[in-house]
């Protein structure tokens, strides 16, 4: 019998080119198994003076030959490939990013609770800004429509509505609003549509429009009122921003000759990451992306993958935003020291001019986490909505929250992140909380499909930071009175029984990486997930924040009205996750 030949081993170089910081990654064997070689971060080049987004990978891969002595450009600054005997040069190469401007957006439909929230959360799934929206509730005469649609000068118009058979006539009109619309800009570039609405329409909107621009045609959103489908536009959708966008990122070409695989977003690269590691663990997980340019979602049970992207929500310069999505006020309660408003916007200000700034101030990082946590919390709202999940519970359950962003990789003590996740998501349930240290999980979404087991190995290599477990009953009591009980028996030996009071957040000390057998017992009618008053047993590990927290402060979280209390109060919670 003839032995099978072994799998073929490669390295890989994966850059992850952000609006702010180019990450590029080194992952080769090791023995028998993937690690991480070597990480190099520069700021990121796409925008002027340099204007060239390859320029920073070039930066960053040099870095990388000065860490590990190997030569991976040539003398022309070209990458070698594959690797040389003399061990320059590297396998493949893969790039994510997220640099590009988002796809600037007009939606026209019907009805504004139907299809036009269908098509939303159909956009969610790139990097796209909605410049208008046109619908039957509109108010403005078809004048001042048509002087609008030119002002915006989208780079996508949507048309949806009306379900398969349905009624056509008001479509159409919105329709030929569109159309004029378009030829009047005939002499600028020829723009993209896509139809997704009544299918009897098809060949309507396409004479209407077909002379003026490029007509992409997808499944209707709505087909029936009860009937919701999104694969099909999301991946039209998904197409023209690669085509349009990414590949029009000056110095992408260069990057994209180099590539073994295909190009993709960073969120979608960290989107099949989640699915990929749902389905792995077999377990429910959430994943938040906190970024400079953009905030995402994404939540998978391993075999359904849900992103949302918010490109209007980011550290960087859609930070500015906070200023019109809610108030100083929202943003201060999170602060433990004394900020008046004029301070607060003067900061998301100053941070949107200058969004690769660092927090130089203690009062600064606490600002940058107090925007963060209002970032996250009007995210979650949009993203509950569209995902139709139960108001009652915000957040569907899920066993893991997987986070990244230079926000929580940089923080001064994981604590910190502990807490600005659970105050800004304020989930219920039991879940263990994952560091994305070395941003690179989109990275590895690359490689998930064609090279799962490098994608294994390396995540068991201690690539996320466990920050620890987390336990939060849901339900109301008395402050002061026992939320929870539990009992707790350590590896290697000893055990603790305690409880928590309503009200408080506590943080159980566990060995990090150290296994604990854990007995819960929620009082009354708080439920930890398994019904009002039923308990578990659960095994989890020691991480970086200390062990188990223990967050029984109720959802949602109510914080005093006198401000010196307050701040008090969080400045408490910070003391006791060691923030």
């Amino acid at each position: 019998m003839i032995p099978e030949a072994p799998e073929r081993t490669y390295s890989f170089l994966i850059a992850d080119c952000g609006s702010s910081t180019t990450n590029v990654v080194l992952i080769e064997p090791v023995g028998q198994a993937y690690r991480i070689i070597a990480k190099a971060s520069v700021p990121s080049t796409g925008m002027p003076p340099w204007n060239d987004i390859s320029q920073g990978v070039q930066e960053a891969i040099k870095q990388l030959s000065e860490i590990t002595g190997r030569q991976f450009l040539n003398d022309q600054g070209a990458l070698i490939r594959p690797t040389q005997p003399d061990f320059s040069g590297v396998d493949r190469f893969a790039v994510v990013s997220s640099a590009a401007s988002p796809l600037r957006t007009l939606i026209v439909g019907l009805f504004e609770e139907v299809s036009m929230i269908s098509t939303r959360k159909a956009l969610r799934s790139i990097y796209y800004e909605e410049v208008d929206a046109f619908s039957l509730a509109d108010k403005r005469s078809e004048q001042d429509l048509v002087a609008d649609l030119l002002q915006a000068e989208p780079d996508l118009y949507i048309i949806t509505g009306g379900t398969d058979g349905g009624a056509e006539n008001r479509l159409l009109q919105l329709t030929e609003l569109v159309s004029l619309g378009i030829k009047v800009h005939s002499n600028t570039k020829r723009p993209q549509l896509i139809y997704a609405g009544n299918i009897n329409l098809r060949e309507p909107v396409r004479q209407l429009v077909g002379e003026s621009a490029n007509v992409h045609v997808a499944n209707n959103v709505r087909p029936s009122l009860e009937v919701e489908h999104l694969e099909d536009v999301m991946r039209v959708t998904g197409e023209l921003y690669e085509d349009l966008k990414i590949r029009s990122i000056q110095g992408i070409h260069e990057l994209v000759d180099w590539s073994s695989y295909p190009m993709l977003p960073t969120a979608r690269a960290f989107a099949g990451l989640i699915q990929y590691f749902a389905a792995l663990h077999n377990q429910r997980v959430l994943g938040v992306d906190l970024g400079s340019n953009s905030l995402t979602f994404a939540w998978s049970d391993g075999n359904d993958i849900q992103p949302s992207i918010h490109t209007d929500l980011g550290l960087g310069r859609p930070i500015r935003n906070l200023n019109k999505l809610t108030t100083p006020e929202s943003i201060m309660q999170w602060i433990p020291s004394e900020v008046s408003p004029a301070e607060t916007m003067d900061y998301i200000f100053n941070k949107s001019l200058h969004p690769t700034t660092i927090p130089m101030t203690e009062k600064d990082l606490h600002l940058e986490q107090g925007a963060a946590r209002e970032l996250i919390r009007i995210g979650l709202e949009r993203t509950v909505k569209d995902w139709q999940w139960q108001e009652k519970s915000k957040l569907s359950p899920f066993s893991m929250l997987l986070v990244r962003g230079a926000l929580f990789s940089n923080s001064p003590r994981p604590g910190q992140s502990m807490l600005l996740l659970l105050d800004a998501l304020q989930p219920t349930g039991i879940f263990s909380v994952a560091l994305d240290q070395y941003n690179i999980l989109p990275a590895l979404g690359t490689l998930a499909v064609e090279q799962p087991s490098a994608v294994v190995q390396v995540l068991e290599t201690a690539v996320l930071s466990n920050l620890g477990w987390v336990i939060a009953p849901a339900g109301k009591g008395q402050i002061g009175k026992t939320a929870l009980e539990f009992e707790i028996e350590f590896e290697g030996g000893g055990t603790m029984k305690d409880g928590v009071e309503y009200g408080r957040i506590e943080n159980i000390p566990i060995t990090p990486g150290k296994a604990a057998k854990v007995t819960i017992t929620p009082t009354g009618r708080f439920d930890i997930g398994f019904g009002p008053g039923n308990g578990t047993t659960i095994t989890v590990y020691g991480g970086t924040v200390g062990g188990l927290v223990v967050d029984a402060r109720g959802r949602p979280l109510s914080l005093p009205e006198d401000e010196a209390d307050r701040r008090s109060l969080v400045r408490k919670w910070l003391w006791d996750l060691g923030g």
